[in-house]
């Protein structure tokens, strides 16, 4: 039996299915995340038990603004427009009508500079996920809902029993950092922003304006600068995410460096700030 298109009930649905997708897209950058070099922002990021519900509350007055602003009246049109040309509705429009409404949205970012290949990709992946819940907010039927629930949530598990399998199964190869002897750090690195860190051969290690991070009580990470002489050593381990540089300088309190990047370009990183959302410090060998 058919249930009429109200406002409340399309808002409900369009941001039912909008957090689905974030959810689903989430899964698939954490996948994406598990075979990229370390670090990066998406392996970096956890989301903490006091970020999570800011996240959640962020979610959702984005989600009513965009089912609000887009949604609905993109449903509403289609109603107009299907009483204009005979009284019947074509759903293959509604791709075409939201690319129209997103147009100006692309046209802002290639003139606030962004790449024309960039704008196109995400152009497309806006109008797809906004294409989806337009669609089901056509749908004339009751419990829409509940089914768009349940179907969304066995959606959402399908895609991270396949994101799991396929890491698992070595169909996409999880990143593991470089096997590094002592000698390969011997040198000179480099935060790029003015600060090196050499690492001498005999152990002693010179550091000439490094950073030094500190988090205040209201969650601002404060910047200050550090130098001296000291000595360094290398944790070697088995499992390569184990490897660690401990750096023994009185005027710089720093936590042991992890090893990421490759082989090619090793980096040295530690992380900084807010243990919810950290940020990363990272060292590269000088040229």
């Amino acid at each position: 039996m058919g249930q009429e298109r109200s406002y409340g009930r399309m808002v409900l649905v369009s941001m039912l299915v909008l957090f689905l997708e974030a959810v689903v897209g989430l899964v698939a950058a954490a996948v994406r995340a598990e075979t990229l070099p370390v670090p990066n922002p998406m392996s970096d990021f956890t989301a903490g038990p006091l970020t999570l519900p800011f996240l959640l509350v962020a979610g959702a007055f984005f989600g009513a603004a965009v089912s609000t602003l887009l949604v609905v009246p993109v449903v509403r049109l289609g109603e107009f427009l299907g009483r204009r040309a005979g009284g019947r509705e074509a759903w293959w429009w509604v791709p075409f009508v939201v690319g129209a409404g997103l147009a100006p949205v692309g046209g802002c970012a290639l003139v606030a500079g962004a790449g024309p290949l960039t704008v196109l990709r995400w152009w497309l992946v806006a109008v797809a996920a906004l294409t989806v819940p337009v669609l089901l907010c056509r749908v004339r039927r009751a419990g829409l809902f509940g089914a768009v629930a349940m179907w969304g949530t066995l959606v959402v598990l399908s895609a991270a029993t396949a994101g799991g399998a396929a890491l698992r199964t070595g169909l996409l190869e999880p990143y593991r950092p470089p096997a590094l002897a002592r000698d390969a750090l011997v040198g000179t690195w480099t935060d790029g922003g003015g600060g090196t860190v050499t690492f001498a051969a005999d152990g002693a290690v010179a550091v000439s304006g490094g950073a030094t991070h500190s988090l205040g009580e209201d969650f601002t990470v404060t910047v200050g600068r550090c130098a001296g002489r000291g000595a360094w050593t290398f944790e070697a381990a088995r499992n390569t995410w184990a490897q660690k540089v401990h750096t023994a300088v009185d005027a710089c309190a720093w936590d042991p460096w992890y090893v990421g990047g490759t082989r090619d370009r090793v980096v040295l990183y530690r992380y900084v700030g807010d243990l919810d959302a950290p940020d990363v410090y990272g060292l590269t060998r000088a040229p």
